[in-house]
């Protein structure tokens, strides 16, 4: 083996003496059949692979088999808590299915997922308004199992979980307008074009509704980052007229908007009521809990509805199942 690069199993033939079928039989796990290796034998085997610090390629055996037991999750960054809570849900639905998550970040789903490396896929992490994807569609052409979280695309061979969202925002906008008038909106990014109305556009559309204009001022862009967010609202909260309420496009945003409150020593919700979007778990269990525009939990959803699909139990041509969306008021807006 040179020097600085990976063992191979061909290493590990060489270092127990073994031939390499000898090798990949005992790493296989399997027993039984024509096939006898002697315990000492095995031994030497595995030996080899804890002195070698042997990890066995998972895609490549599972392209030798057909099947590699893994799925792959597609979230954006685990910093933000939608991300997190879908993570977390296969982390613990999966394995009882007999499958592991693999968490890949951004897109390095599509190379993974082209070269075989799992049985199936989540994607958690879809722009909004994307109606079709190239990498889908081959997946769908080869059969792999996927289900993906969004709000525009349709089934095609894969299963979609639609998030609902229009009517709960407006509903978490209306309850705002209805005792605020200096509202302060923190959105995710700068809006470009669409199939569908925004998060944002959701919010504009809340105070038109209300007759309140809407305060360029009061709007910032937090890219989608905790400290932008945190900094937006600190500044949008020390305006010499500073807002009485926030909308924030995402959870993460909302939570925020809760520390750099405190920050500058203000009481949620008596002096700023502050509403999200998600319905996260890390929002439903801060102090004070986050109200919140989202669906119900969805995740533990998501994980069966894939199962299924790898287990053949869902139509070929792939399902829609929609996720409606509600304003789920907590201590963020709530007075004891």
């Amino acid at each position: 083996m040179r020097q600085g690069s990976k063992p191979t199993i061909r290493d590990v033939a060489e270092r127990a003496g073994v031939s390499l079928t000898t090798v990949s039989y005992v790493l296989s796990g399997r027993h039984g059949g024509t096939t006898r290796i002697s315990e000492p034998t095995q031994e030497r085997v595995k030996d080899a692979v804890r002195e070698l610090g042997y990890v066995p390629n998972q895609a490549a055996r599972g392209m030798r088999r057909g099947k590699t037991d893994l799925v792959a999750v597609a979230i954006g960054d685990l910093e933000w808590p939608w991300d997190r809570a879908l993570a977390a849900a296969a982390a613990k639905i999966l394995p009882e299915h007999g499958y592991q998550p693999v968490i890949l970040l951004g897109n390095a789903w599509r190379q993974f997922m082209l070269s075989g490396g799992a049985d199936g896929v989540i994607l958690g992490f879809i722009p909004e308004g994307v109606l079709e994807d190239e990498t889908m569609t081959e997946l769908a052409r080869r059969g792999v199992a996927q289900v993906v979280i969004s709000e525009a695309m349709q089934p095609a061979g894969f299963d979609v979980l639609a998030p609902e969202s229009e009517e709960g925002i407006a509903e978490g906008l209306d309850f705002l307008t209805a005792n605020h008038s200096r509202i302060a909106c923190i959105r995710r990014a700068e809006e470009g074009r669409r199939t569908k109305p925004s998060r944002y556009s959701g919010y504009v559309a809340g105070m038109k509704r209300a007759g309140i204009p809407v305060d360029d001022d009061l709007v910032r862009t937090s890219h989608h980052r905790r400290d932008l967010a945190y900094q937006a609202v600190l500044e949008l909260l020390q305006l010499p007229e500073p807002p009485t309420a926030i909308f924030a496009t995402d959870d993460m945003e909302a939570l925020q908007a809760v520390r750099a409150a405190f920050r500058l020593g203000l009481r949620v919700p008596e002096d700023v009521q502050i509403v999200g979007v998600g319905n996260s778990t890390e929002g439903q269990e801060s102090d004070p809990a986050l109200t919140t525009v989202g669906p119900d939990p969805i995740f533990d959803r998501v994980c069966t509805m894939l199962v299924d699909r790898l287990e053949q139990r869902s139509p070929a041509e792939g399902i829609r199942v929609p996720a409606p969306w509600t304003l789920h008021l907590r201590g963020t807006t709530l007075q004891d």
